[in-house]
């Protein structure tokens, strides 16, 4: 194995637009959803956790305390973002 240390920081890259939507559907759609219910205590911690990790970067570019009507043009903006992303498996 390449290094056990796995407290180790990993970093990558991510276009906001690409976090925002992430951030979106981890917190509305696997957080605290029905579908949660299969995973395991450990799966929902890395899922609240990564959660966690996308509210802080998004925080930190600026992303914060933004009337509703402008986080959800923001939202829209950042679904639409994520059609134009490359994805392997599918290209």
């Amino acid at each position: 194995m390449p290094n056990d240390d796995l407290g180790k920081e990993a970093t990558i890259k991510i276009p906001v637009g690409h976090l925002l939507a992430v951030w979106g559907i981890l917190s509305e759609k696997l957080s605290s959803s029905p579908a949660n219910e299969a995973f395991t205590e450990e799966e929902k911690r890395a899922i609240w956790g990564l959660e966690d990790l996308c509210e802080k970067e998004l925080i930190n570019q600026g992303y914060f305390s933004l009337p509703e009507n402008e986080w959800n043009q923001l939202m829209v903006k950042a679904s639409e973002f994520v059609k134009t992303i490359s994805i392997d498996y599918l290209d």
